[in-house]
């Protein structure tokens, strides 16, 4: 074969083939690789394939990258969010404790306040009781009697008259505390809205609470009030138990106060004082009683309760009783026709202890009636008592 011959083949070999000369060692012979050129396309395309892909790979793994970075972070966060919930959670927890124990505070001394209210109801009832089973007989204390305690008849009698009067009813309010609480003449059935219409309504009323508002200020407030309304209830406890006493004391008084007429439907034919002498008209002379129109054997009555130190003949007075009321007070029921009692016997007011008649000095059938105080003639119609 020519020379052109081998050229042209070359040519024809070189546009089918992509020869890779390899020289391993220059004292070794060449080695040649041939490769078609159709697949440099393929092998292209591979090339360009496998590029596309670390690509979107490399990009895939930095989104993933950025997720779980992302990820992390919110992870973070929540973790940050839900100790900080953990906290407001356990905060509010011993919040609403704290409420829970005021609550039970403030009911303790609700409790409180009704007991108070029950004690204070129990001991207005006790004295009512003690003053409607006695009948009060005396505005005022006669001058000079003796003193039924360290304090006066009158300071004491009025009190226990006009407070405790069970006809009566008064709503406790306690919209001043600076001043006293009218709670002596509480009624039953105004007593129980007491507390829920003029302190609930008045001070922090259910309807005016709400979530927002400051839930340990209102309950401090209110549990200031119940506090002060305890040690108000306090007082008037210890005042009621004074005027128990008082009550105790003064309703012997009253018993024993000669405060009525000793004959019924009757009227005063001669007054206290001077007066002519019936039986020698041109003397003057003291009448130290009363004389009361009685005709015979009309009865005649205890004016109060006491002791019969008296029962016979007197020069002057005919047939006598004299009680002793105690109080440095005694009564004298003179000029009788028969008399029922004898000394040392007891009576009460309104109890028979004689007939009218007309012994002893006297010029016809009437009672004689005079009052003693500490041994002192006075006028009887001073102690009558005028019910108002």
């Amino acid at each position: 074969m020519n020379r052109g011959t081998r050229i042209n083949n070359h040519k024809i070999k070189s546009n089918k083939y992509i020869t890779f000369v390899i020289i391993p060692d220059p004292t070794k012979s060449p080695k040649t690789i041939r490769i078609p050129k159709w697949i440099r396309f393929p092998l292209l395309a591979c090339v360009l394939t496998v590029i596309i892909w670390i690509l979107t790979t490399m990009t895939n793994v930095a989104n993933v990258e950025s997720k779980m970075a992302n990820a992390n972070l919110k992870l973070q966060a929540n973790t940050y969010a839900n100790s900080d919930k953990d906290a407001r959670i356990l905060k509010y927890e011993e919040e609403e404790q704290a409420k829970i124990n005021q609550l039970k505070d403030l009911n303790e001394l609700f409790k409180q306040v009704q007991n108070k209210m029950q004690e204070l109801d129990n001991q207005k009832d006790s004295i009512n009781t003690k003053l409607n089973n006695s009948e009060k007989t005396t505005d005022s204390e006669p001058k000079g009697s003796k003193k039924v305690s360290s304090i006066s008849k009158k300071a004491v009698a009025e009190p226990l008259n006009t407070e405790f009067s069970a006809s009566r009813s008064t709503k406790v309010t306690f919209a001043s505390y600076n001043q006293p609480i009218d709670i002596t003449d509480i009624d039953q059935q105004e007593r129980t809205g007491v507390i829920q219409e003029e302190i609930m309504q008045e001070e922090i009323s259910q309807d005016e609470i709400t979530f927002e508002e400051d839930f340990n200020t209102q309950a401090n407030n209110l549990y200031d009030k119940f506090s002060e309304i305890v040690s108000v209830m306090d007082a008037k406890s210890d005042t009621f138990e004074l005027l128990d006493e008082k009550a105790d004391e003064m309703i012997p008084y009253w018993d024993a106060y000669p405060s009525i007429f000793p004959v019924k439907n009757s009227y005063v034919t001669c007054p206290f004082g001077w007066r002519k002498n019936p039986f020698g008209r041109k003397t003057m002379e003291f009448h130290n009683g009363v004389d009361l129109k009685a005709s015979y054997g009309t009865s005649v009555y205890a004016t109060g309760k006491g002791k019969v130190i008296f029962s016979g003949w007197s020069s002057g007075y005919g047939k006598l009783i004299v009680i002793d009321h105690g109080y440095g007070i005694s009564t004298q029921y003179a000029h009788n026709s028969t008399l029922l009692v004898s000394k040392g016997d007891r009576v009460k007011r309104g109890d028979k202890i004689a007939k009218s008649g007309n012994t002893g000095r006297s010029t016809g059938p009437h009672v004689h009636y005079g009052i003693l105080l500490n041994g002192v003639n006075q006028n009887p119609l001073n102690f009558i008592y005028k019910k108002k």
